[in-house]
């Protein structure tokens, strides 16, 4: 493993943006963490001491090479890739939305030449701790999903899954699908297929909180102007900061899922909710929340569509 692939690694260890390391490293931008990173930049030595003191690591350490030894979850060397816990993102493509001018599922219109499913599934691709990538895919459009994932070179993908009729019917139908190939202590990434900006940092620190706590979902503050509550017939003021807005992608272990979805089961519980945190909350569990950012957008609607337009527009500006 290269230096900037340590740092990488340990940056990812740490929950840390590229942004967070530049600030914390002197540099004005991020582009220059990113090119190290990447093997573009080399790093002096009295860089990499400094480095490693931002990092609380040691210079041994990010010159060291690890590949003949894999890496767990959490950045300790495992001694099996058998018992190293694995990490699989679920991305539920089942809707059947089409409020857009292509008229065709919100999660296959095309924006810069790319498919919006391509985009989550590029995000699981791209990440290191990312070990396998399922998709429950709405029926008919299996084969066109397979030849995107080879277009875009999804090799994380190990398999499209029937979609049921609704996203946590579609789930269940995920877990008890994956189940049994994999061990309790996996951690399981629920990912909307109609959220494109899933970032690679909000990845890693879902995989943190879900190591320590078995469970994590994102959230943001509401942005819209709340002010009353009428349920009383009379207003009521509500303090908006006080409220979040649940997002995906959410994180929990394997074995949480399947506890779960086996108590509704018994318990004869209809499964009405719109994911699975409000499913995990409803059966009395406890709830992780960290907090996202305002990127994170959601396809539902065409200004939808143009706003992403918009961002990529803007992203790709950024150094």
């Amino acid at each position: 493993m290269s230096v900037g692939l340590n740092i990488k690694k340990r940056r990812y260890e740490l929950g840390m943006s590229q942004q967070e390391l530049a600030e914390a490293m002197g540099y004005k931008t991020r582009s220059t963490i990113a090119k190290i990173e990447a093997g573009t930049n080399d790093v002096s030595q009295k860089k990499l001491q400094r480095f490693a003191n931002v990092l609380d690591t040691s210079v041994d350490t990010l010159v060291s090479s690890y590949t003949s030894t894999p890496l767990n979850t959490t950045g300790i060397l495992a001694t099996s890739t058998m018992h190293r816990d694995k990490n699989i993102a679920i991305i539920l493509a089942g809707g059947k939305l089409s409020r857009n001018r292509q008229n065709i599922p919100n999660q296959f219109v095309t924006v810069h030449g790319k498919p919006i499913i391509i985009y989550c599934a590029q995000a699981y691709q791209m990440h290191p701790s990312i070990d396998h990538i399922y998709i429950v895919c709405l029926k008919g459009w299996e084969d066109i999903l397979q030849d995107y994932a080879l277009q875009y070179g999804i090799t994380k993908l190990k398999g499209i899954i029937p979609a049921g009729s609704s996203g946590i019917i579609s789930l269940k139908n995920a877990i008890d699908h994956i189940k049994d190939q994999y061990s309790p202590n996996d951690v399981i990434f629920i990912q909307e297929s109609t959220r494109p900006v899933v970032s690679t940092e909000a990845i890693s620190k879902l995989l943190q909180t879900c190591i320590a706590k078995n469970s994590a979902t994102l959230c943001r503050p509401m942005a819209d102007r709340l002010q009353f509550d009428m349920s009383s017939g009379k207003p009521s003021y509500v303090d908006r900061n006080a409220l979040i807005e649940m997002q995906s992608p959410e994180a929990h272990r394997l074995f949480l899922l399947t506890e779960l979805f086996d108590r509704t089961q018994k318990e004869k519980h209809e499964l009405y909710e719109s994911c699975c945190t409000m499913l995990l909350y409803n059966m009395g569990y406890d709830i992780n929340f960290i907090e996202s950012n305002f990127n994170n957008i959601k396809i539902s609607y065409e200004e939808d569509v143009a706003t992403f337009d918009a961002l990529i527009n803007q992203l790709k500006q950024m150094p």
